[in-house]
């Protein structure tokens, strides 16, 4: 018996043993393929020029590149080499507008391609080989792009996040911009300058807005002494609404003011401008 029991012991002992030396293992695999994922700025760089290369065979401008998507880019290219698997949104990732959102990207419409191959220059010609990626490479809607090349091994994980981006104004810099487009258009129709009146509160009414998803004139209008109101969201804060026009085509001798906030929504994901004009 005293036998069976040492043996038992030793038997115990040694399946101890060979668990932990498996689990070292794993860990100690699993820590060399983590150490092996590195990203690729160079190769980012050659895609860059690659797509812009294809972008000039067909007369379309040149994508600029924005540090703000490729931070997105790199960070899912990362999880994709750490996953072994190339998929567009990961098990636990936000859906591609949420992570540019987190990266304050300023955009009206978004793509991405991703790619896994032996090298950058093959990943390239495979997405171009590809209809609907090729159509993101060369379409003449986005005017930037982010990309993200890591290696893991002898693999290549590539992800080419593509946007439409606005210029990233300051909010004095979009009120600015926005008063800007009002003089132009004034200034065209050959009519006197509008008075200005400064009232803070209707910046923050436009961002209300936005956590509200819709345009509602209701506060504006409830002001002391304002007699109309105006509202709009814009991509392009250069560009005024007809119905602003219509007004400013009369011409206005009232004074005005006015509010500006760029905030994402349910319904734009990515931000966009909300522009609050009150008349007296």
């Amino acid at each position: 018996m005293r036998c069976k029991a040492g043996n038992s012991r030793l038997l115990r002992t040694l399946l101890r043993a060979f668990s932990l030396l498996c689990l070292m293992l794993c860990l100690g695999a699993t820590a060399f393929s983590q150490s092996q994922a590195t990203v690729d700025a160079d190769g980012a760089q050659q895609l860059l020029s690659l797509i812009n290369q294809e972008r000039a065979k067909e007369g379309v401008a040149p994508l600029e590149a924005d540090e703000q998507l490729a931070r997105a880019a790199r960070k899912h290219s990362q999880r994709m080499a750490e996953a072994d698997e190339l998929q567009h949104q990961l098990d636990g990732e936000e859906p591609l507008a949420l992570r540019l959102g987190d990266e304050n990207v300023r955009s009206d419409r978004d793509a991405e391609n991703i790619a896994l191959d032996n090298d950058v220059p093959n990943a390239h010609v495979m997405l171009m080989q590809s209809p609907m990626h090729r159509a993101n490479i060369l379409s003449p809607k986005f005017n930037a792009v982010g990309i993200a090349v890591v290696r893991n091994g002898n693999l290549v994980y590539v992800t080419e996040d593509f946007a439409h981006v606005y210029p990233n104004y300051s909010e004095l810099e979009a009120d600015a911009a926005t008063q800007q487009a009002i003089n132009d258009y004034v200034r065209a129709q050959h009519f006197p300058m509008p008075m200005r009146k400064p009232r803070a509160e209707l910046t923050n009414m436009a961002c209300d807005m936005a956590l509200d998803d819709k345009l509602d004139g209701e506060k504006a209008h409830a002001l002391p002494g304002v007699t109309s109101a105006v509202l709009w969201t814009a991509e392009d804060l250069t560009k005024l609404p007809n119905s602003l026009k219509k007004i400013l085509s009369q011409p206005l001798s009232a004074e005005y003011s006015l509010g500006v906030c760029f905030a994402p929504s349910v319904s734009n994901p990515g931000g966009i401008y909300w522009v609050v004009m009150v008349i007296y």
